[in-house]
C-alpha cells in the first residue's frame, strides 16, 4: 500500500500546481470522506490533496479513519512531499485503500507545516465540494483538552436545511485519544429548539456522519443552525447541504474563535 501511494503521489506531483489551503499546521483532521452509493442516486468519490508550504521536504503520516470505529490503532501511510509542492491522489479510497465502498475521514500529521483538503464529488455529475483539513488548533474542546487559550467548548453551523429541495449531513471527528462527548442542539429559522441530544460519544479519532432527516428525524427545516457543545475531550465538526435535484453540495463549516 505504501509503495502504491508513493508512486501515485510522485506522478501527480509532477503535474500538480501549488495549492494554498487556508490553515497550515502540523496535525489536521478531515471529518468527512466517502466512496460509495449515496441518496438520490449519487455515487460519492473522494480526492485527497496535501501541500507543503515549507522550504524543506516534509514527512507526512496520513491516517484513514473509518466511520464509527475507535481509530487509535490505525497505521498511517507515510509520504514525503518536496518543498512548495502539492500532491493530489484522485479517488484515494479506491486507489490507495483498495476499497470500493467506505466512509470515514483523515488525520494528517507532519514534521513541519502542512495543509490539505478533500474533494468529494458525485461520480454521476461534474460537481462536488471541497472540505478543508482543519488543524487541531481549530477543535472545539473542554477545558482539559484545549490546545490554545482561545478554544471554546461550543460552536455553531448555520444554513442547514432538510426539506424537499435540500438534505443536510452533519459530520464530526473526535480529536482526543481518550474519547469525546458532546451535546447537539438544532434550532429552526425562528430560533426554536427542534432537537436536543446529550452526551453523543466519539471514540479516539472516530469519525461519524448523521443525516438530519433519516437518522435524526428532522423535516420541514428551512434554514436554522446547529450548536455543538463538547463536554469531554475535543472534536472538529462540519456539515454538507446537498441538493435533492442535482446532488450538488455545499460545505457548511463551523465558526472558530481566533487569537489568544
Amino acid at each position: 500500500m505504501k509503495s502504491k501511494i508513493l508512486v501515485t503521489m510522485a506522478i501527480v506531483a509532477l503535474a500538480a500546481p501549488a495549492i494554498f489551503a487556508l490553515s497550515p499546521g502540523t496535525e489536521h483532521f478531515v471529518p468527512g470522506a466517502a466512496r460509495g452509493q449515496g441518496r438520490a442516486g449519487a455515487f460519492w468519490v473522494t480526492d485527497l490533496t496535501a501541500f507543503n508550504p515549507n522550504a524543506e521536504e516534509i514527512s507526512v503520516d496520513i491516517y484513514w479513519l473509518p466511520r464509527g470505529k475507535n481509530n487509535a490503532g490505525q497505521t498511517p501511510i507515510n509520504v514525503k512531499i518536496p518543498p512548495y509542492t502539492s500532491v493530489t491522489v484522485p479517488d484515494v479510497i479506491k486507489a490507495v485503500l483498495g476499497q470500493d465502498s467506505a466512509a470515514g475521514g483523515f488525520r494528517i500529521v507532519a514534521d513541519g507545516l502542512v495543509a490539505g483538503s478533500v474533494y468529494v464529488y458525485d461520480q454521476n455529475g461534474p460537481y462536488g465540494v471541497s472540505l478543508e483539513a482543519t488543524p487541531i488548533e481549530g477543535q472545539v474542546a473542554d477545558e482539559q483538552a484545549k490546545s490554545r487559550p482561545s478554544v471554546l467548548n461550543f460552536t455553531n453551523i448555520f444554513g442547514i436545511e432538510e426539506n424537499s429541495a435540500w438534505r443536510t449531513n452533519f459530520m464530526g471527528v473526535g480529536t482526543d485519544p481518550n474519547g469525546t462527548l458532546f451535546d447537539l442542539r438544532v434550532f429552526d429559522a425562528n430560533g426554536n429548539v427542534v432537537l436536543d441530544i446529550k452526551d453523543i460519544p466519539l471514540g479516539p479519532w472516530e469519525t461519524e456522519l448523521w443525516s438530519l432527516g433519516p437518522q435524526l428525524g428532522l423535516s420541514d427545516l428551512d434554514g436554522g443552525f446547529m450548536e455543538m457543545t463538547v463536554t469531554k475531550g475535543g472534536a472538529i465538526f462540519a456539515a454538507s447541504r446537498v441538493s435533492n435535484w442535482t446532488n450538488d453540495g455545499q460545505i457548511l463549516e463551523p465558526w472558530v474563535l481566533l487569537g489568544e
